[in-house]
């Protein structure tokens, strides 16, 4: 894979809700210098968004990573090209996932709507226009409104022609791989961030509901397929590459096993993590 210029390129990192997305964060923090990275604010991203976009050109062009949750069409407000990478989920597990996250994570904003109301997998699915996420985001639709064929058939088209590596959350590994050859990346340590613990498994979920989820989120399902695709061909095509770096990556994931490693690991990633995003706030 062609390495980017890193000194005129620049990369955007559309972070799908539940898509492995904060680990991929605490590791390109490790590959940028912190001051030539602007993050999205998870918990105030409209804010976060809408101060990125009042930027001066001058910010904007010696930034090489922009990264967070944000709908796709940064480029079009940058002055130096720009690339884009993401990651996508299953549609139905990447909703169940979500689901247990938003119950347990108290900053975000359904949190205590879904508590103080006791609401099931099955409320969240039929209640909350949050279906066909992954569409929405990749496409430039609106959060709250219907999904719709066309949307999806945008969505795939800007993954075609706009994103450098679509990863897929089943196989990370892979898709960090896919970075490391077009970015140039080290990847020297590499542990999970952010993982959802508490929640049933897939398995364990009634059918019903897996069905329900299914059909709300069908263009969800139809994208993840083309994303699929795009993955395996670009696996495929540099697959000696591929499995040499996955090797590595099982390396520098072992590297971080130990407790204390570990440990010294996620406080210098949270250190990291929280001078971008200081950083990026002003």
């Amino acid at each position: 894979m062609t390495q980017s210029d890193g000194a005129s390129e620049a990369v955007i990192f559309l972070h799908l809700p539940k898509a492995a997305g904060s680990t991929l964060n605490r590791l390109i923090e490790w590959e940028y210098p912190l001051f030539e990275m602007y993050s999205i604010d998870p918990v105030f991203f409209k804010w976060s968004w809408g101060h990125l976009q009042h930027l001066s050109k001058e910010r904007l062009r010696r930034t090489r990573m922009f990264k967070g949750h944000m709908l796709f069409g940064l480029h079009a407000i940058l002055p130096q090209p720009a690339t884009y990478i993401t990651v996508l989920r299953e549609p139905v597990d990447r909703v169940i996932s979500a689901f247990y996250f938003m119950r347990t994570y108290k900053l975000h904003p359904l949190y205590w709507k879904l508590k103080s109301e006791n609401w099931s997998l099955e409320d969240f699915v039929r209640r909350v226009p949050r279906d066909n996420v992954q569409c929405k985001i990749i496409a430039r639709a609106e959060y709250g409104k219907p999904c719709t064929a066309e949307i999806c058939e945008r969505a795939k088209e800007n993954l075609v022609r706009y994103f450098s590596v679509v990863g897929l959350f089943e196989h990370f590994e892979e898709s960090l791989a896919l970075m490391k050859l077009r970015f140039g990346w080290k990847l020297q340590r590499y542990s999970s961030f952010n993982v959802t613990r508490s929640r049933p498994r897939k398995a364990d979920i009634p059918q019903w509901i897996l069905d329900l989820i299914a059909g709300r989120n069908s263009l969800d399902i139809s994208l993840y397929e083309c994303a699929s695709n795009l993955f395996q061909t670009a696996v495929t095509t540099h697959a000696a590459e591929v499995s040499q770096v996955t090797r590595e990556l099982e390396s520098a994931r072992a590297k971080t096993q130990t407790p204390l490693s570990s440990a010294l690991f996620s406080s210098c990633a949270a250190g990291r993590k929280a001078i971008n995003r200081a950083y990026s706030s002003i």
